[in-house]
Protein backbone atom coordinates (compact mmCIF):
# COMPACT_ATOMS: atom_id res chain seq x y z
CA UNK A 1 0.00 0.00 0.00
CA UNK A 2 2.97 2.29 0.76
CA UNK A 3 4.72 1.75 -2.43
CA UNK A 4 1.23 2.31 -4.34
CA UNK A 5 0.73 5.78 -2.55
CA UNK A 6 4.74 6.60 -3.15
CA UNK A 7 4.16 5.86 -6.96
CA UNK A 8 0.81 8.19 -7.31
CA UNK A 9 0.71 12.15 -6.69
CA UNK A 10 -2.93 13.18 -6.89
CA UNK A 11 -1.57 16.89 -8.01
CA UNK A 12 -0.23 15.37 -11.33
CA UNK A 13 -3.18 13.39 -12.50
CA UNK A 14 -5.70 15.80 -11.78
CA UNK A 15 -3.50 18.82 -13.69
CA UNK A 16 -2.20 16.23 -16.50
CA UNK A 17 -3.65 12.86 -16.08
CA UNK A 18 -0.37 11.46 -14.98
CA UNK A 19 -0.81 8.42 -13.39
CA UNK A 20 2.92 7.83 -11.94
CA UNK A 21 4.67 10.34 -10.37
CA UNK A 22 7.02 12.12 -11.47
CA UNK A 23 10.39 10.67 -9.60
CA UNK A 24 8.31 7.20 -11.47
CA UNK A 25 9.52 8.33 -14.68
CA UNK A 26 13.22 8.12 -15.25
CA UNK A 27 12.50 3.72 -13.65
CA UNK A 28 10.26 3.64 -16.22
CA UNK A 29 12.31 5.33 -18.95
CA UNK A 30 14.80 2.72 -17.31
CA UNK A 31 12.58 -0.45 -17.57
CA UNK A 32 11.48 0.53 -21.66
CA UNK A 33 15.38 0.86 -22.28
CA UNK A 34 15.46 -2.93 -21.17
CA UNK A 35 13.30 -3.61 -24.19
CA UNK A 36 14.49 -0.99 -26.27
CA UNK A 37 18.03 -2.17 -26.27
CA UNK A 38 17.66 -5.71 -27.71
CA UNK A 39 14.66 -4.82 -30.36
CA UNK A 40 17.07 -2.35 -31.55
CA UNK A 41 19.95 -5.22 -31.29
CA UNK A 42 21.97 -2.94 -29.01
CA UNK A 43 23.32 -4.99 -26.46
CA UNK A 44 26.61 -5.99 -24.43
CA UNK A 45 28.18 -9.54 -24.29
CA UNK A 46 31.15 -9.17 -22.44
CA UNK A 47 32.39 -8.70 -19.08
CA UNK A 48 36.12 -7.35 -18.81
CA UNK A 49 36.61 -8.09 -15.09
CA UNK A 50 39.90 -6.88 -12.63
CA UNK A 51 40.84 -9.04 -9.83
CA UNK A 52 42.29 -7.74 -7.03
CA UNK A 53 39.64 -5.86 -4.66
CA UNK A 54 36.87 -7.13 -7.65
CA UNK A 55 37.25 -10.74 -7.67
CA UNK A 56 38.09 -10.55 -3.87
CA UNK A 57 39.02 -8.27 -1.24
CA UNK A 58 42.45 -7.20 -1.22
CA UNK A 59 45.67 -7.46 -3.29
CA UNK A 60 47.34 -11.14 -4.00
CA UNK A 61 50.50 -9.37 -4.27
CA UNK A 62 50.70 -8.48 -0.77
CA UNK A 63 48.15 -10.60 1.25
CA UNK A 64 48.59 -13.50 -0.14
CA UNK A 65 46.82 -16.94 -0.97
CA UNK A 66 45.05 -17.13 2.46
CA UNK A 67 44.65 -13.95 3.37
CA UNK A 68 42.28 -12.70 0.61
CA UNK A 69 39.23 -12.13 1.08
CA UNK A 70 36.75 -14.35 -0.22
CA UNK A 71 34.72 -16.87 2.04
CA UNK A 72 31.42 -17.24 3.63
CA UNK A 73 32.37 -14.11 6.11
CA UNK A 74 32.27 -10.69 5.68
CA UNK A 75 33.45 -8.98 3.71
CA UNK A 76 34.76 -11.88 1.63
CA UNK A 77 30.93 -13.10 1.16
CA UNK A 78 30.11 -9.46 -0.45
CA UNK A 79 32.39 -10.71 -3.25
CA UNK A 80 31.56 -14.31 -3.35
CA UNK A 81 27.76 -13.40 -4.19
CA UNK A 82 29.34 -10.76 -6.80
CA UNK A 83 30.98 -13.67 -8.80
CA UNK A 84 27.87 -15.71 -8.24
CA UNK A 85 26.26 -12.62 -10.12
CA UNK A 86 28.76 -13.10 -13.05
CA UNK A 87 28.37 -16.55 -12.87
CA UNK A 88 25.15 -16.47 -13.59
CA UNK A 89 25.45 -14.38 -16.86
CA UNK A 90 27.97 -16.72 -18.27
CA UNK A 91 25.69 -19.21 -17.90
CA UNK A 92 23.12 -17.04 -19.89
CA UNK A 93 25.83 -16.80 -22.53
CA UNK A 94 27.49 -13.77 -21.35
CA UNK A 95 31.48 -13.90 -22.12
CA UNK A 96 33.99 -13.08 -19.32
CA UNK A 97 37.23 -11.84 -19.10
CA UNK A 98 40.37 -11.07 -17.07
CA UNK A 99 42.63 -7.32 -17.14
CA UNK A 100 44.54 -7.39 -14.37
CA UNK A 101 47.74 -5.85 -13.43
CA UNK A 102 49.32 -9.23 -11.19
CA UNK A 103 51.51 -11.56 -10.95
CA UNK A 104 50.53 -14.11 -13.60
CA UNK A 105 51.17 -17.34 -11.21
CA UNK A 106 50.15 -16.12 -8.07
CA UNK A 107 46.49 -14.96 -9.21
CA UNK A 108 46.14 -17.87 -11.15
CA UNK A 109 46.67 -19.80 -8.29
CA UNK A 110 43.87 -17.96 -6.54
CA UNK A 111 41.47 -18.80 -9.92
CA UNK A 112 42.35 -22.57 -10.08
CA UNK A 113 42.47 -23.83 -6.06
CA UNK A 114 41.04 -20.76 -3.62
CA UNK A 115 38.29 -22.67 -1.84
CA UNK A 116 35.81 -20.30 -1.93
CA UNK A 117 36.59 -19.24 -5.78
CA UNK A 118 33.04 -19.57 -7.79
CA UNK A 119 34.35 -18.43 -11.11
CA UNK A 120 37.45 -20.77 -12.59
CA UNK A 121 39.74 -20.71 -15.24
CA UNK A 122 37.11 -22.90 -17.50
CA UNK A 123 34.70 -19.79 -17.30
CA UNK A 124 36.96 -17.28 -18.54
CA UNK A 125 37.56 -16.73 -22.48
CA UNK A 126 40.45 -14.52 -22.40
CA UNK A 127 42.88 -13.65 -19.58
CA UNK A 128 45.50 -10.70 -19.38
CA UNK A 129 47.18 -11.31 -16.01
CA UNK A 130 50.37 -8.72 -16.49
CA UNK A 131 51.96 -5.83 -16.02
CA UNK A 132 50.82 -3.77 -19.35
CA UNK A 133 48.48 -1.04 -18.99
CA UNK A 134 45.00 -2.01 -19.08
CA UNK A 135 44.10 -0.22 -22.30
CA UNK A 136 47.01 -2.30 -24.55
CA UNK A 137 45.48 -5.69 -22.32
CA UNK A 138 41.56 -4.62 -23.61
CA UNK A 139 42.71 -4.15 -27.26
CA UNK A 140 44.19 -7.47 -27.28
CA UNK A 141 41.50 -9.70 -25.26
CA UNK A 142 38.48 -7.68 -27.90
CA UNK A 143 41.08 -9.41 -30.70
CA UNK A 144 41.64 -12.13 -29.14
CA UNK A 145 37.49 -12.61 -28.98
CA UNK A 146 37.02 -10.62 -32.07
CA UNK A 147 34.43 -9.11 -31.01
CA UNK A 148 33.86 -5.04 -30.79
CA UNK A 149 34.93 -2.86 -28.09
CA UNK A 150 31.58 -1.63 -27.87
CA UNK A 151 30.09 -4.77 -26.62
CA UNK A 152 32.50 -4.67 -23.99
CA UNK A 153 31.55 -4.15 -20.07
CA UNK A 154 34.10 -3.06 -17.85
CA UNK A 155 34.71 -3.65 -14.18
CA UNK A 156 37.24 -2.65 -12.06
CA UNK A 157 37.78 -0.90 -8.48
CA UNK A 158 40.61 1.16 -9.47
CA UNK A 159 39.10 4.56 -10.41
CA UNK A 160 42.13 5.78 -12.64
CA UNK A 161 41.91 2.39 -14.35
CA UNK A 162 38.43 3.12 -15.12
CA UNK A 163 39.59 6.91 -16.82
CA UNK A 164 41.83 5.38 -18.42
CA UNK A 165 39.62 2.70 -20.27
CA UNK A 166 36.99 5.49 -20.33
CA UNK A 167 39.08 7.71 -22.58
CA UNK A 168 41.12 5.16 -24.59
CA UNK A 169 37.53 3.13 -25.64
CA UNK A 170 34.85 5.69 -25.05
CA UNK A 171 32.28 2.88 -26.31
CA UNK A 172 33.01 0.66 -23.32
CA UNK A 173 30.66 0.77 -20.77
CA UNK A 174 32.86 1.65 -17.70
CA UNK A 175 30.93 0.81 -14.52
CA UNK A 176 31.66 2.66 -11.58
CA UNK A 177 32.05 0.65 -8.88
CA UNK A 178 30.70 1.76 -5.24
CA UNK A 179 33.54 1.79 -2.49
CA UNK A 180 31.47 -0.63 -0.24
CA UNK A 181 31.52 -3.85 -1.91
CA UNK A 182 28.29 -4.83 -0.68
CA UNK A 183 27.11 -2.54 -2.69
CA UNK A 184 29.03 -4.75 -6.12
CA UNK A 185 25.99 -7.33 -7.15
CA UNK A 186 23.40 -4.68 -7.37
CA UNK A 187 25.01 -2.44 -9.56
CA UNK A 188 25.36 -5.16 -11.81
CA UNK A 189 22.20 -6.55 -11.42
CA UNK A 190 20.38 -3.14 -12.43
CA UNK A 191 22.43 -3.32 -15.83
CA UNK A 192 20.02 -3.86 -18.69
CA UNK A 193 22.77 -4.15 -21.55
CA UNK A 194 22.05 -7.97 -21.48
CA UNK A 195 18.80 -8.50 -22.20
CA UNK A 196 17.90 -9.95 -25.26
CA UNK A 197 14.01 -10.60 -26.04
CA UNK A 198 14.49 -15.08 -26.26
CA UNK A 199 17.24 -16.99 -24.47
CA UNK A 200 18.09 -19.56 -27.10
CA UNK A 201 19.97 -22.80 -26.10
CA UNK A 202 22.68 -21.62 -28.56
CA UNK A 203 22.66 -18.18 -26.08
CA UNK A 204 23.29 -20.05 -22.96
CA UNK A 205 26.56 -21.93 -23.85
CA UNK A 206 28.11 -18.84 -25.61
CA UNK A 207 30.46 -18.14 -22.67
CA UNK A 208 31.32 -21.69 -22.40
CA UNK A 209 32.07 -21.77 -26.58
CA UNK A 210 34.41 -18.91 -26.26
CA UNK A 211 36.02 -20.34 -23.10
CA UNK A 212 36.59 -23.50 -25.65
CA UNK A 213 38.18 -21.20 -27.85
CA UNK A 214 40.99 -20.11 -25.67
CA UNK A 215 41.64 -24.04 -25.89
CA UNK A 216 41.61 -24.06 -29.73
CA UNK A 217 44.15 -21.12 -29.62
CA UNK A 218 46.13 -22.97 -27.61
CA UNK A 219 46.18 -25.99 -29.29
CA UNK A 220 46.87 -24.21 -32.97
CA UNK A 221 50.15 -22.66 -31.39
CA UNK A 222 51.57 -26.00 -31.52
CA UNK A 223 51.60 -26.19 -35.29
CA UNK A 224 53.27 -24.90 -37.30
CA UNK A 225 51.28 -25.10 -40.56
CA UNK A 226 47.49 -24.38 -40.69
CA UNK A 227 46.08 -27.91 -42.37
CA UNK A 228 47.50 -29.72 -39.45
CA UNK A 229 46.22 -27.72 -37.02
CA UNK A 230 42.47 -27.69 -38.34
CA UNK A 231 42.83 -32.08 -39.71
CA UNK A 232 43.85 -32.16 -35.59
CA UNK A 233 40.48 -30.53 -34.67
CA UNK A 234 37.88 -33.09 -35.88
CA UNK A 235 35.90 -30.96 -37.32
CA UNK A 236 32.08 -31.65 -37.95
CA UNK A 237 29.68 -29.74 -39.37
CA UNK A 238 25.76 -30.53 -39.67
CA UNK A 239 23.51 -28.44 -42.01
CA UNK A 240 19.62 -28.22 -41.64
CA UNK A 241 16.56 -26.78 -43.65
CA UNK A 242 14.99 -24.14 -41.55
CA UNK A 243 12.47 -25.77 -38.88
CA UNK A 244 10.11 -24.98 -35.91
CA UNK A 245 13.08 -25.21 -33.45
CA UNK A 246 15.47 -23.54 -35.48
CA UNK A 247 13.87 -20.32 -37.23
CA UNK A 248 13.90 -18.63 -33.30
CA UNK A 249 18.02 -19.15 -33.49
CA UNK A 250 18.09 -18.01 -37.33
CA UNK A 251 16.22 -14.67 -36.94
CA UNK A 252 18.41 -13.57 -33.61
CA UNK A 253 21.80 -14.94 -35.90
CA UNK A 254 20.29 -12.51 -38.83
CA UNK A 255 19.67 -9.42 -35.89
CA UNK A 256 22.50 -10.12 -34.04
CA UNK A 257 25.91 -10.94 -36.33
CA UNK A 258 27.44 -8.10 -38.05
CA UNK A 259 31.08 -9.08 -38.70
CA UNK A 260 31.17 -11.95 -41.10
CA UNK A 261 27.89 -11.05 -42.65
CA UNK A 262 27.70 -10.22 -46.22
CA UNK A 263 24.36 -8.36 -46.69
CA UNK A 264 23.15 -7.46 -42.75
CA UNK A 265 19.73 -8.28 -43.17
CA UNK A 266 17.27 -8.56 -40.80
CA UNK A 267 14.72 -10.79 -40.05
CA UNK A 268 11.97 -11.72 -37.54
CA UNK A 269 10.87 -14.83 -36.63
CA UNK A 270 7.62 -14.56 -38.34
CA UNK A 271 9.52 -13.40 -42.04
CA UNK A 272 12.02 -16.09 -41.35
CA UNK A 273 8.73 -18.52 -41.20
CA UNK A 274 7.39 -16.73 -44.22
CA UNK A 275 10.41 -17.43 -46.40
CA UNK A 276 10.99 -20.87 -44.95
CA UNK A 277 7.59 -21.96 -46.66
CA UNK A 278 7.85 -20.31 -49.69
CA UNK A 279 8.71 -23.10 -52.13
CA UNK A 280 11.06 -20.15 -53.86
CA UNK A 281 13.57 -19.77 -51.19
CA UNK A 282 15.82 -21.61 -48.62
CA UNK A 283 16.62 -21.23 -45.49
CA UNK A 284 19.07 -23.46 -43.75
CA UNK A 285 21.26 -22.99 -40.50
CA UNK A 286 24.34 -24.90 -39.33
CA UNK A 287 26.30 -26.16 -36.57
CA UNK A 288 29.52 -26.85 -36.05
CA UNK A 289 31.48 -29.22 -33.65
CA UNK A 290 35.39 -30.89 -32.88
CA UNK A 291 36.77 -32.35 -30.77
CA UNK A 292 37.11 -29.67 -27.95
CA UNK A 293 33.31 -28.90 -28.10
CA UNK A 294 30.22 -28.09 -29.72
CA UNK A 295 30.01 -24.38 -31.37
CA UNK A 296 26.46 -24.67 -31.04
CA UNK A 297 24.49 -22.67 -34.27
CA UNK A 298 27.23 -20.76 -36.03
CA UNK A 299 25.67 -19.72 -38.88
CA UNK A 300 22.57 -19.50 -41.76
CA UNK A 301 21.81 -18.60 -45.43
CA UNK A 302 18.79 -17.71 -47.00
CA UNK A 303 19.04 -17.80 -51.18
CA UNK A 304 15.80 -16.76 -53.19
CA UNK A 305 15.30 -18.51 -56.99
CA UNK A 306 14.43 -16.13 -59.89
CA UNK A 307 14.12 -17.70 -62.88
CA UNK A 308 17.58 -19.65 -64.14
CA UNK A 309 19.14 -17.51 -61.12
CA UNK A 310 19.65 -17.68 -57.57
CA UNK A 311 20.14 -14.73 -55.31
CA UNK A 312 22.55 -14.92 -51.98
CA UNK A 313 19.83 -12.83 -49.51
CA UNK A 314 21.80 -13.94 -46.28
CA UNK A 315 25.21 -15.85 -45.92
CA UNK A 316 26.44 -14.89 -42.15
CA UNK A 317 28.87 -16.74 -39.80
CA UNK A 318 29.96 -16.14 -36.27
CA UNK A 319 33.14 -14.79 -36.17
CA UNK A 320 34.40 -17.48 -33.63
CA UNK A 321 34.87 -20.23 -36.03
CA UNK A 322 35.87 -18.17 -39.32
CA UNK A 323 39.27 -19.31 -40.55
CA UNK A 324 38.43 -22.63 -40.36
CA UNK A 325 37.34 -23.36 -44.15
CA UNK A 326 33.83 -24.19 -42.44
CA UNK A 327 32.78 -20.99 -44.64
CA UNK A 328 33.60 -22.46 -47.75
CA UNK A 329 32.14 -25.89 -46.71
CA UNK A 330 28.52 -23.73 -45.70
CA UNK A 331 28.94 -21.89 -49.47
CA UNK A 332 29.41 -25.17 -50.92
CA UNK A 333 26.48 -26.67 -49.69
CA UNK A 334 24.39 -23.46 -51.20
CA UNK A 335 25.97 -23.57 -54.26
CA UNK A 336 24.23 -27.47 -54.77
CA UNK A 337 21.44 -26.24 -53.29
CA UNK A 338 20.86 -24.08 -55.89
CA UNK A 339 21.98 -26.46 -58.59
CA UNK A 340 19.01 -28.65 -57.62
CA UNK A 341 16.66 -25.94 -57.99
CA UNK A 342 17.63 -25.89 -61.88
CA UNK A 343 19.79 -22.50 -61.80
CA UNK A 344 22.63 -21.82 -64.01
CA UNK A 345 23.76 -18.51 -62.15
CA UNK A 346 23.98 -17.69 -58.66
CA UNK A 347 24.15 -13.87 -57.72
CA UNK A 348 26.06 -12.73 -54.56
CA UNK A 349 25.87 -9.64 -52.78
CA UNK A 350 28.05 -7.84 -50.42
CA UNK A 351 26.63 -4.30 -48.54
CA UNK A 352 29.25 -2.99 -46.80
CA UNK A 353 28.85 -1.63 -43.15
CA UNK A 354 31.01 -0.01 -40.61
CA UNK A 355 31.37 -3.82 -39.07
CA UNK A 356 31.52 -6.64 -42.38
CA UNK A 357 34.65 -5.41 -43.88
CA UNK A 358 36.47 -8.86 -43.78
CA UNK A 359 33.97 -10.20 -45.81
CA UNK A 360 34.46 -7.89 -48.67
CA UNK A 361 36.51 -10.35 -50.85
CA UNK A 362 34.75 -13.29 -49.54
CA UNK A 363 33.31 -13.67 -53.30
CA UNK A 364 36.25 -12.85 -54.93
CA UNK A 365 38.35 -15.65 -53.03
CA UNK A 366 35.20 -17.73 -53.99
CA UNK A 367 35.54 -17.49 -57.40
CA UNK A 368 32.66 -15.51 -58.09
CA UNK A 369 32.73 -12.77 -61.04
CA UNK A 370 32.39 -8.79 -60.16
CA UNK A 371 29.62 -7.86 -61.88
CA UNK A 372 28.33 -4.39 -60.30
CA UNK A 373 29.91 -1.97 -58.08
CA UNK A 374 28.27 1.53 -56.79
CA UNK A 375 30.57 4.39 -54.76
CA UNK A 376 29.19 3.36 -51.80
CA UNK A 377 31.02 -0.18 -52.04
CA UNK A 378 27.89 -2.34 -52.89
CA UNK A 379 29.08 -5.11 -55.26
CA UNK A 380 27.12 -7.77 -57.21
CA UNK A 381 29.28 -11.09 -58.09
CA UNK A 382 28.15 -13.91 -59.89
CA UNK A 383 29.54 -17.48 -61.11
CA UNK A 384 28.02 -19.96 -63.61
CA UNK A 385 26.65 -23.30 -61.57
CA UNK A 386 27.47 -25.70 -64.12
CA UNK A 387 31.55 -25.12 -64.10
CA UNK A 388 31.68 -23.96 -60.52
CA UNK A 389 34.48 -26.67 -59.01
CA UNK A 390 32.70 -27.76 -55.82
CA UNK A 391 35.87 -28.87 -53.51
CA UNK A 392 34.94 -29.85 -49.84
CA UNK A 393 37.65 -29.28 -47.47
CA UNK A 394 39.14 -32.76 -46.63
CA UNK A 395 39.60 -32.34 -43.35
CA UNK A 396 35.87 -31.93 -42.19
CA UNK A 397 32.99 -33.88 -42.49
CA UNK A 398 29.54 -32.86 -43.69
CA UNK A 399 25.99 -33.91 -42.94
CA UNK A 400 22.73 -32.31 -44.44
CA UNK A 401 19.34 -32.96 -42.92
CA UNK A 402 16.41 -31.67 -44.80
CA UNK A 403 12.79 -30.60 -43.45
Amino acid sequence: KKGKKMSFDPRFYYIADMKLHEKMLPELAKEYMGYIKPVKSIFRKCIVVDLDNTLWGGTIGEDGFDKIKLGPSPPGNAFVEFQRILLSLFEKGIILAINSKNNFEEALKVIREHPHMVLREEHFSAIRINWQDKATNMREIAEELNIGTESIVFIDDDKLNRLLIKTAFPEVLVIDLPDDPAFYSEVIMELNDFNTLQLTEDDKTKGKLYAEERQRKKLQSKYTDITSFLRELEMEIEIEEANSFTIPRIAQLTNKTNQFNLTTKRYSEAEIERLSNDKNCYVCSIKARDKLGDNGTVGCSIIKKQKDEVAIDTFLLSCRIIGRQIERAFLNHIIEKAKSFGARRMIGEYIPTKKNEQTKDFYKNAGFSLVAENKKGHTQWMINLENYPLEYPEFIEVRCEAR
